[in-house]
């Protein structure tokens, strides 16, 4: 017996479980808890495998290289591939790494896994699902709610992180042997990267063929418009390109005390064990979780830019005063402290890059941003690892805080005059920059909407050009009486 479906059933049956949002919101928390895991172990198993202080800060750097220049080609894979195969294949790159770290492999084979595999040191974010999933947000988010939407994003990946953070140290500190609790934090990993699979596989995401059609049409469009539309467009690529200039600079400062780095300095420095790592990342992750839920309050009181630099500049100063803490316990409370700030300006940040360019140039934004960061953050653990290694072990932390209030104070006197799209005073600024609710594909209401803006603006030249020429005929019927 054969059943039909009828017309009205049919879009329920294809309709996903779950929405979108929520969907990319639960692969962050995986994501992370797995990051947040692996970056307490992994400098301390490399010193297991016998690698040196300056071969762990050169491995760390080549893990970062690879997934900036994964980012970067993340962008054109995209395009030609689409989203849900580059997410779920980078899943699958994140799997079968942390089935090579189970197994008893040679260095080679490691340093093979970790390189060409998805690691992130940081303990945060790594590969190109971030890069990927902000332009998601921001193609379904209008501009008032774009840092809520952030925070809450955000806030699901630093409690994944925290979780991973605490379930490190305690599997660790209730093992006997160390190695056997790597192996374990090794297969919860390898086994996000398949549930992460899974769950891309059903994420309703947009269909981006069509986008590039659209954005030849809307290049003709624009051309209609006239100079304000070019205009526009020029802004936000030279937008774009400062942002990527300076988050480089936050970013290499960054890469100089990563969460494995950082572990590997109390370790070393003050005799620490891996269970009290564990029980302090996930208290700093969670500290920076709940920054996320005042970004918002204090954008809203104080602005974007001002919320970026001023919770973050004294975090990068307290940087520079760690190592010459006399206690773990005191290092510990200054990083502590420094989590309830240094976080708050992420969702902020993202944010402001979204509303800073036009809707077409976000997931280029999104990316150009991620992959500078990332670039820049790669080169920074190889420092890292010779300072460590020659015991000069307060030269990361300068470093890092004095880049970083670099990158703060640039930020601010770059930026504290420009207007964001949502507040332009320009009407043909703000109608292409508004946000497009149909997954950063224009609509066919767009397109009209854009061609009776040229039509107006060419109505408005011809009676201007009238104008000039009843004047001009005026002027030489005058002069010849």
């Amino acid at each position: 017996m054969q059943f039909q479906v009828s017309r009205r059933a049919r879009p329920l049956l294809r309709a996903p479980l779950l929405a979108p949002e929520t969907i990319v919101s639960l692969t962050k928390a995986l994501r992370t808890m797995g990051f947040g895991a692996l970056s307490v172990v992994l400098a301390l198993y490399l010193r297991e495998q016998k690698f040196s202080e300056l071969a762990i800060g050169a491995i760390l750097s080549a893990t970062l290289l690879e997934d900036a220049l994964f980012t970067v080609g993340s962008a054109l894979l995209v395009q030609k591939f689409g989203m849900r195969a580059v997410l779920i294949g980078a899943s699958a790159l994140l799997a079968i790494c942390g089935c090579i770290l189970i197994c008893n492999c040679p260095q080679w084979l490691i340093v093979t896994a970790l390189v060409l595999g998805i690691v992130s040191p940081s303990g945060f974010e790594g590969g190109p699902f971030s890069a990927i999933e902000q332009s998601i947000i921001a193609s379904n988010t209008r501009a008032e709610r774009l840092t809520r939407a952030y925070s809450d994003y955000n806030l699901w990946g630093f409690a994944g992180a925290a979780g991973g953070a605490l379930l490190a140290g305690l599997i660790v500190g209730n093992s006997i042997h160390p190695a056997d609790s790597y192996h374990v934090i090794f297969a919860g990993y390898a086994a996000s990267g398949l549930i992460l699979a899974w769950l891309y596989s059903i994420l309703s995401l947009p269909n981006l063929k069509p986008l590039s059609q659209g954005s030849a049409r809307l290049e003709l469009v624009l051309q209609s418009v006239g100079t304000g539309g070019k205009k526009c467009r020029d802004k936000s690529l030279g937008y774009m390109h400062w942002l990527a200039g300076l988050q480089c600079i936050d970013a290499f400062g960054g890469g100089f005390v990563t969460q494995s780095i950082l572990s590997y300095w109390f370790v070393m420095r003050f005799h620490t064990d891996a269970a009290f790592l564990g029980y302090l990342f996930c208290a700093t992750n969670v500290l920076a979780a709940v920054s996320f839920w005042a970004a918002p309050f204090v954008a809203r009181r104080f602005g974007l830019l001002a919320t970026m630099v001023f919770t973050h500049l004294p975090c990068s100063m307290a940087l520079c005063l760690m190592p010459f803490l006399p206690s773990a316990g005191l290092a510990a409370a200054l990083l502590l402290f420094r989590s309830i700030f240094s976080s708050m300006d992420i969702p902020v940040r993202q944010a402001y890059t979204m509303l800073l360019v036009v809707p077409e140039d976000r997931p280029y934004a999104a990316a150009l941003t991620s992959s500078a960061r990332a670039l820049a953050q790669a080169l920074a653990p190889i420092f890292s690892g010779w300072s460590l290694a020659n015991v000069v072990c307060a030269l990361p932390f300068v470093y890092a805080g004095a880049l970083k209030s670099i990158y703060d104070i640039s930020m601010f006197a770059r930026f504290s005059h420009v207007h964001l799209n949502s507040v332009s005073e320009n009407p043909e600024h703000d109608f292409i920059t508004r946000p497009i609710s149909s997954g950063s594909q224009l609509t066919e209401e767009d397109f009209e909407a854009l061609s009776k803006l040229a039509v107006t603006r060419q109505t408005a030249e011809q009676e201007a050009l009238r104008r000039r020429n009843k004047r001009l005929v005026f002027t030489s019927e005058t002069f010849n009486a």
